[in-house]
């Protein structure tokens, strides 16, 4: 009977986690930026559930214990100084702070449901996972062929998500967990056997029939999606996996051993050839590569100069400040200057940790996936190993850790790796593991559940309620109707700061409505958070209206630095000297909007030096 219970038990807490995964198909119209929030509500949602359902499903398993591993406590080292680092930059728990600390709650929860390596739970969480990446590349082929609508109205597959880019890396990360579902039962002989039951067998091939499913169709929709990261991704995690099963496999050892010139030479040709695949690669979109080739090298510089960091979620802005130094001191080259933009991530996320949290903080980080992987492998947690490791590949060329469900699958990934560590201990060894106290893991059980209730009463319904009013906002800024807008989002400041949309919507709002001082106080806020040259241009106008002209020229010159191949801070330069009476200035901005060739040609090119050149003629 006692037995039975604990089924239940893992049954109902491998549902939860189901539902917490689920948070990537989650999408609100009610809220502002609905595709990004509605994951974030869901997640937030889905913990309370978690939370109280996680005190009787470990009263029912009291007797299990949880060893101790180092990764539980960098995890948690890494939380608290990033939070704390934050909370000393900002002064406030921002939203990013508050995922973090529920992101931490989620891995300690899995540790503790995962410790034993219940087959059930494990099986069930990993099943979970690879519909995940069915039902993504299902909804992204019916986007292809035209029988649903994408989400982003310039891209024509995005599935869940916004746009093609974190879509093809969750369908990169899935695919090698998919793939060692056909793989465990091609290499694993004890899959074949007679003796197994007739539940096992058509539990076995139903596995292997959706791991070939989600094979199938992530091949046939991911080169659609263009994502060059995500191919490499899923490249990596795939062969993680065939070699570490291959390994445990005696034919292929012995094949191996007997035919080692061979395998030398064949892997000689695999280099060639990997190599050749990433030049054509970079090829493929050179002015892409090229441009976060450049992001990287103001990545490292913004390192430098902020070894200690400067904040969760404040990259945008010292970025930015890093980029716009560099291009005002005339180092930069033509080509560089072509490629540069706006960049809101840094197209690497261990960058873009090491800037936000400091270089002490991201060792730790480091040092957390280095011995989850480890145990990962040490444990024979291949798949969850290879779907980690191609996550890994993908941040290191893209921004997976800013989208919420790569967060959790990051977290939920690395539990799996280390599940399994109390089954492998004898009994006269456990005495000589580190274990947790048990009255320190139901202290969590019981203080998780108060975090939740108060963070959700004093956080994340306020912000949910900002959310909601700010969607319904948007229709009053749609119609211009500006002060009117303004003043409800004055009311949604306080719990949107770190929203850029929303920022920007309010700064532009103030603007256009003459509040010019409120408008650039805004502005200075999502300077901090995002390098967006259209910032400092509307800051600009609201100087040059106040008649601060010296702040104006300012601010359009760090426009036109931060992103040189942009015209409009040109021509909004050239406008300001022609008020100012500076003709020969004026002149000198006017010509380089005059011969300067765009980036990209457009309309708004053609009236920019229409309206310049009757300046000229009057002047």
């Amino acid at each position: 009977m006692n037995r039975m219970y604990k089924q239940i038990a893992d049954i109902l807490f491998g549902l939860l986690i189901m539902i917490v995964l689920s948070a990537v198909f989650s999408n609100s119209r009610e809220l502002g930026n609905g595709i990004v929030s509605g994951k974030y509500f869901w997640f937030y949602a889905s913990m309370t559930l978690l939370s109280v359902v996680a005190i009787p499903a470990a009263i029912i398993k009291r007797k299990e214990r949880l060893t101790f591993k180092l990764p539980d406590s960098l995890i948690l080292l890494f939380c608290a100084s990033a939070v704390l680092i934050t909370l000393n930059h900002t002064g406030r728990l921002t939203n990013k702070c508050l995922l973090l600390i529920f992101v931490t709650m989620f891995y300690f929860y899995l540790r503790i449901f995962l410790w034993g390596k219940s087959k059930l739970i494990c099986g069930l969480c990993s099943l979970a996972f690879v519909i995940t990446g069915l039902a993504e590349s299902i909804w992204g082929l019916m986007q292809l062929y035209g029988f649903t609508l994408s989400i982003h109205p310039l891209f024509k597959i995005t599935g869940s998500f916004f746009n093609p880019g974190p879509y093809s890396g969750w369908l990169a990360m899935v695919f090698p967990m998919a793939l060692g579902y056909v793989v465990l039962n091609f290499f694993n002989r004890k899959g074949r056997e007679v003796s197994q039951s007739l539940f096992e067998r058509i539990s076995k091939m139903g596995v292997k029939i959706l791991g070939i499913l989600t094979v199938l169709c992530t091949l046939l929709v991911l080169p659609a999606a263009m994502s060059r990261a995500s191919w490499l991704a899923a490249l990596g995690g795939s062969v993680f996996i065939v070699v570490m099963y291959g390994l445990q496999n005696r034919m292929v050892v012995g094949y191996i051993k007997k035919y080692r010139r061979r395998l030398v030479l064949l892997s000689v040709v695999a280099v060639v050839l990997f190599a050749v695949t990433l030049t054509g690669l970079f090829l493929l979109k050179k002015d892409s590569a090229s441009g976060r080739a450049f992001t990287w090298k103001i990545a490292f510089q913004t390192v430098k100069e902020n070894p200690l960091s400067v904040g969760l979620g404040n990259f945008g802005g010292s970025y930015g400040d890093a980029q716009a130094a560099y291009f005002a001191s005339g180092a930069g080259s033509e080509r560089e200057e072509y490629v540069a933009g706006g960049v809101e991530y840094a197209f690497n996320e261990y960058l873009q940790i090491c800037i936000e949290t400091g270089i002490a903080p991201f060792l730790v980080f480091l040092a957390f996936v280095i011995c989850v992987l480890v145990i990962g492998v040490r444990n024979k947690n291949y798949l969850p190993a290879g779907s980690l490791v191609s996550l890994l590949i993908f941040a290191s060329m893209s921004y997976p850790f800013n989208v919420l469900p790569f967060v959790i699958a990051f977290v939920f990934l690395s539990a799996l790796c280390m599940a399994g560590e109390g089954a492998k201990e004898r009994k006269d060894e456990v005495a000589k593991v580190r274990m947790y106290p048990r009255f320190a893991v139901w202290a969590f059980l019981i203080i998780a559940p108060v975090m939740v209730f108060l963070l959700g009463m004093y956080k994340i319904h306020p912000l949910h309620d900002a959310y909601k009013q700010w969607n319904r906002t948007r229709i009053l800024y749609g119609m211009n109707a500006y002060w009117d807008a303004a003043e409800e989002y004055a009311k949604q400041y306080p719990h949107l700061q770190d929203e850029i949309q929303f920022l920007f919507e309010y700064a532009q709002s103030l603007s256009k409505s003459e509040q010019y001082e409120k408008s650039n106080e805004v502005l200075r806020r999502a300077m901090q958070i995002r390098c967006d040259p259209m910032l400092y241009n509307i800051m600009g106008k609201n100087c040059q209206a106040l008649k601060q002209y010296a702040l104006a020229e300012q601010s359009f010159r760090k426009a036109s630095n931060l992103v040189p191949n942009r015209l409009y801070p040109h021509y909004l330069l050239a406008k300001l000297y022609h008020e100012m009476g500076l003709k020969d200035k004026a002149e000198a901005e006017t010509n380089i909007v005059m011969t300067k060739p765009p980036k990209v040609e457009s309309r708004a090119v053609k009236e920019m030096r229409e309206e310049l050149g009757e300046l000229r003629t009057k002047n």
